[in-house]
């Protein structure tokens, strides 16, 4: 496997400091730090904290899509059962949430790129041959128990969240009823 360039170490240490430390301990010397790399080594790659979020967000988006066209097995309901997958399931979660907090937290308008690749995957589920309503109702349901997850909202314990995860699949497969 290959070593992580040092770009996506930049980046991989400024996920861990938003989740441990909060995003508003996100500075560009906390992140040279976390990342073991001089400033001017971050600022090379990310001129400013801004930046720094752009591009955590454009790994986000990047990741995730990457995850989809590797769980995607064919047939009606495919991209819905990998994008349940992608969401519940690996580290996406971990980065996502640290791309999020900051963004939303530095400027929402650095969510964009996110909400332009959340329309395109929200039509993919419209039209993936299953019932709509069911790619709908997985997908809203997914992420909200990942939002639960992620906030800490009363998530459920880990056999019912295996339950609804496994009637979320019966939906992706349409047998939803």
């Amino acid at each position: 496997m290959p070593r992580p360039s040092q770009r996506d170490r930049i980046l991989a240490a400024a996920a861990v400091v938003v989740r441990r430390d909060g995003s508003d301990a996100l500075t560009l010397d906390a992140v040279a730090a976390e990342a073991g790399v001089s400033k001017g080594g971050l600022l090379y790659h990310f001129a400013s904290k801004e930046a720094l979020v752009e591009g955590l967000v454009g790994a986000l988006v990047a990741g995730f899509d990457r995850r989809l066209a590797q769980l995607e097995d064919g047939g009606p309901g495919s991209f819905t059962r990998a994008y349940l997958r992608a969401t519940v399931e690996g580290e996406v979660p971990d980065r996502t949430s640290a791309a999020l907090l900051a963004a939303v937290a530095l400027a929402p308008h650095l969510l964009e790129p996110l909400r332009e690749r959340y329309r395109a995957w929200a039509e993919r589920l419209d039209r993936d041959g299953i019932c709509p309503v069911d790619a709908l109702v997985v997908r809203l349901a997914v992420d909200g128990l990942w939002m639960a997850e992620l906030l800490g909202l009363d998530a459920p314990p880990p056999e019912r969240r295996v339950e609804v995860i496994r009637r979320l699949q019966q939906l992706t497969e349409g047998r939803g009823s």
